[in-house]
Order: structure tokens, then C-alpha cells, then sequence
């Protein structure tokens, strides 16, 4: 073999054996700019894998620990005896109050399914992968998703145009470095269109970056993806 050809072999077999770059491996402008991306795809799996899931690991666990802790509520007032305590009071509130008794109760004795999309308990939460446990995590963040629970919590079936509603899509105005393994980036939260609901802002927000076995990764932080606040509910009661 002469010695073009030799180095054109080594060549093809260094490239052969190179690592291929994992998500958010090479700065921290990618890692935020693909987290946002898949974000606003809502491909949760594909913005799972952005997060540092060592970080979210550790928070799941502390979650299930906690939720397996909640305290046990006694048994709840029925109508009738709220009535009876309640002279007063027309039927239909009493129903609606006992309703919300009802539906707190079961928010507090397993709050998974609000933290957690499409995952009924801890238990369940626990047999996830950590990718899959952090999707369902980022979904739950998803307005339309937040909407929908909003809509159940309040004992309403959720819009039947509620697939419809404009989204907003969040884009990345900029990257602050905080040392060699920190980074912090902007990002604002645009309106889909002037009829987009109220909740849909302009808001600006941070999130933070951090190195881990050389990729830059996504903190899984609380306020990492903002919620969308109290929605008006009333007129499902009515």
C-alpha cells in the first residue's frame, strides 16, 4: 500500500470511529436553540433529551418520596349535610362545593397527573425511563395540556376547540456565559396571533446551561418552561 492510500485509510477509519455529537453537545447556543425547537414541535421526547436527566432523576425521586408522603384526608361532607349546616345555601352551590372538595382531594393524594402528563400515580411514574418520565414532565408544561387539567379540576369537559388554539413558540434571543460551565440564555415567548388568548404573552424568561461530561445541557429547573396561570373556567359551570 503506498502511502496516499495509507493515509486515506487512516482517515476513513478515524472518521468511522468518531463519536457522533449528541444533542446539545456542542455549545450552549445549540443545546438551547434545539431545546426550543423540539419545544415548539412538541416532540417532548426529542426536548427530553436536551435536559441534564441526572438533574430531573433526582428530582423525580424526590417527587415520588414526596408524593407517597401526602397526608390522608377525611372522609368528605356529603350534600345533605352541607345543607343541613347551610340552611341557606341553594343546592346547586352546595353540589358545586363538594364537587371542588372532591376533586382537591384527589389532586392532594396523588398530584402526579398534574406534574406529570398522561401519568396516573407514582408508581407509574417510577417504571418510566427517565426519558419518558421527563417528556411527560415537559408536556405537562404544554398550555394545551394545562388548559385541559385546568378544565377537569373545575369538573368541566375541556373546549371542544381546544386543539385549535393558537400556541405560542418561544425563540432564543441570546447566550450569557457564567464561568467555563455555566451559561444562561434568553428567550421570548411569541403570540401565534392577535386572537391567541390571554395567557399567551410576550414573556421573556431565562434558562440555564450547564456542562455535564462534555455536552452542554438544558437545567431542568421550575421555571425552566413558564405556566400559563388561572384560566377562566366559569362559563362551564354555568
Amino acid at each position: 500500500m503506498n502511502g496516499r492510500l495509507l493515509v486515506t485509510a487512516v482517515s476513513i477509519a478515524f472518521v468511522a470511529l468518531s463519536p457522533v455529537p449528541a444533542a446539545g453537545q456542542s455549545s450552549p447556543r445549540e443545546a438551547a436553540t434545539g431545546f426550543l425547537q423540539a419545544w415548539n414541535a412538541r416532540l417532548w421526547t426529542e426536548t427530553a433529551r436536551f435536559l441534564d436527566l441526572d438533574s430531573f432523576d433526582r428530582f423525580r425521586r424526590d417527587f415520588i418520596t414526596r408524593a407517597r408522603r401526602q397526608p390522608k384526608e377525611g372522609p368528605q361532607p356529603s350534600v345533605e349535610e352541607l345543607l343541613r349546616r347551610n340552611p341557606d345555601m341553594p343546592r346547586e352551590a352546595a353540589e358545586y362545593q363538594i364537587r371542588m372538595m372532591r376533586e382537591q382531594q384527589r389532586r392532594f393524594a396523588d398530584p402526579t397527573p398534574y406534574e406529570f402528563a398522561r401519568v396516573a400515580s407514582a408508581t407509574a411514574l417510577r417504571a418510566l425511563t427517565s426519558d419518558e418520565a421527563a417528556a411527560r414532565w415537559l408536556e405537562s408544561r404544554d398550555p394545551r395540556w394545562q388548559v385541559r387539567m385546568q378544565y377537569e379540576q373545575a369538573g368541566c369537559p375541556a373546549p371542544t376547540d381546544l386543539n385549535d388554539i393558537p400556541l405560542p413558540r418561544r425563540r432564543l434571543i441570546g447566550v450569557v456565559a457564567d464561568g467555563d460551565s455555566t451559561t444562561y440564555a434568553l428567550f421570548k415567548e411569541n403570540r401565534g396571533d392577535d386572537n391567541a388568548p390571554a395567557w399567551v404573552g410576550d414573556d421573556v424568561s431565562v434558562m440555564e446551561l450547564a456542562l455535564r461530561r462534555g455536552r452542554w445541557v438544558v437545567v431542568p429547573r421550575a421555571d425552566l418552561v413558564p405556566e400559563i396561570g388561572s384560566v377562566d373556567v366559569s362559563d362551564c359551570r354555568k
